[in-house]
């Protein structure tokens, strides 16, 4: 996959319209916490997403103003006045406890959750938060995804790290339905180049496609649409998931444009295992059914036979001549990136 970090992503769609009875879409809310959870749902925003509100989660009464979100909480103002929770775990613990009928009145209307963060924080407040608002929306019957992006080995990104040691990757995991990791040493790995800032931006882009290409899929008459209940099978499996991310010329053969997202998998796991498959193809007006059929095929040859493949294909001006794919793989198992595995037995 070529990465381009100033994210020329924007891309007019083609819709199909159709006469007949209309059914209701599922109601998307994606809820950015804090510093990392928030600079992805900005780059959702300027993307652009339809059929889904966003809403920034944040204790920095400083900072939040400046957050590209239509609907903003500031959690932690009773409890360290609107200026970040700081190194106080406590703090930490009632931060978003504290607006909890704010966020839950939120989440109340939604059907389907996306909640993004970083589990690197030197505070983990917004894996904390991430936590606490994929409970209350489980609490209120949503299906809730988490999707959090792993520190730098280095910790040279973005501020201060926390060790493996204090990653809630299991916590995050029983709190959500499905937690999508995203690493971001995969991005230096497959693009060695890039700054730091860059890589960083890599992330956001990926995280906003993710949600984006779910989000549309579901809610916009498309090729091949996937429909919510097939949408909430995936989802309902639950457990570790990760995100496949590959492109290549629509011409490639089927084998080929699979094996390009296999090869960029945004955290390194173990996929034999994986009980289930959401396919998102996007392509040009090139895109035939045929060939997205093929491609959804040829993944799911790559998979056990007992794993569910569900798939959806969207076509977009300005993709003519390539195909994109986007997996989220459920119920995989973490690879031995040093520090990883120790982090889930210690959390």
């Amino acid at each position: 996959m070529a990465f381009e970090p100033g994210g020329a992503l924007r891309s007019e769609e083609i819709c199909y319209s159709y006469d007949g009875e209309e059914f209701g879409d599922p109601r998307i809310l994606v809820v950015g916490c804090e510093d990392a959870g928030c600079r992805m749902v900005s780059r959702l925003a300027n993307l652009g997403v339809s059929g889904a509100e966003i809403l920034a989660v944040k204790a920095d009464r400083s900072r939040i103003g400046g957050i590209g979100a239509a609907g903003k909480i500031l959690i932690g103002d009773g409890v360290a006045g609107g200026d970040g929770a700081g190194v106080d775990c406590d703090t930490v613990r009632t931060a978003a406890d504290g607006q909890r009928p704010t966020i839950e009145e939120a989440l109340r209307d939604a059907d389907l959750v996306f909640v993004v963060a970083d589990l690197g924080g030197g505070t983990r407040t917004g894996t904390q938060t991430a936590r606490d608002i994929c409970r209350m929306a489980k609490d209120l019957g949503k299906m809730a995804v988490a999707i959090s992006t792993l520190p730098s080995r280095s910790g040279g990104c973005g501020g201060s790290r926390s060790p493996f040691s204090l990653l809630d990757i299991d916590g995050l995991t029983k709190a959500a339905n499905i937690l999508i990791l995203l690493d971001i040493e995969r991005v230096f790995e497959m693009a060695p180049g890039l700054s730091a800032d860059q890589a960083i931006s890599v992330m956001d882009q990926v995280a906003a496609e993710i949600v984006k290409g779910i989000a549309e899929t579901v809610t916009k008459t498309s090729l091949i649409n996937l429909d919510y209940a097939d949408l909430k099978t995936i989802i309902s499996s639950g457990g570790l998931s990760a995100a496949l991310v590959g492109e290549s010329d629509s011409d490639a053969a089927a084998e080929e444009i699979v094996q390009s997202a296999l090869r960029s998998p945004m955290v390194e796991v173990d996929m034999r295992g994986a009980t289930g498959c959401l396919l998102h193809i996007t392509g040009g007006s090139d895109l035939s059914l045929k060939k997205a059929a093929s491609v959804a095929s040829a993944l799911t040859g790559e998979m056990g036979p007992g794993a569910n493949v569900i798939w959806g294909a969207r076509v977009k001006v300005g993709f003519e001549g390539k195909i994109r794919v986007i997996a989220i793989m459920t119920g995989v198992g973490l690879s031995a990136r040093p520090g990883l595995r120790e982090a889930r037995r210690d959390s």
